[in-house]
């Protein structure tokens, strides 16, 4: 329904879809959009669950700067991520 709801008002999929939306500023600052929960969170690591997955960020001093109910932002030294079923 959302897919068809993007294709027919012309819109981008993101801004019709519930899927993680994951903006990074250079290696220091990510945006997370869309996620529901926290998994696990520790300095060199953080699990966000989405609903296609886990989102697992990787790096060091990590820290959560704000949040919000739909989206968190973090910083630190952000080494990589990726998604885990």
């Amino acid at each position: 329904m959302r897919k068809w709801a993007s294709d027919w008002l012309d819109l981008p999929v993101h801004v019709a879809s519930d899927a993680p939306r994951i903006e990074i500023i250079g290696s220091m600052t990510m945006q997370v959009e869309n996620y529901q929960e926290i998994e696990k969170f520790n300095a060199d690591e953080l699990l966000l669950k989405t609903k296609t997955g886990i989102l697992k960020i990787e790096g060091k001093q990590l820290k959560i700067k704000a949040i919000q109910p739909e989206v968190v932002w973090v910083e630190g030294k952000i080494q990589g991520f990726q998604f885990q079923e």
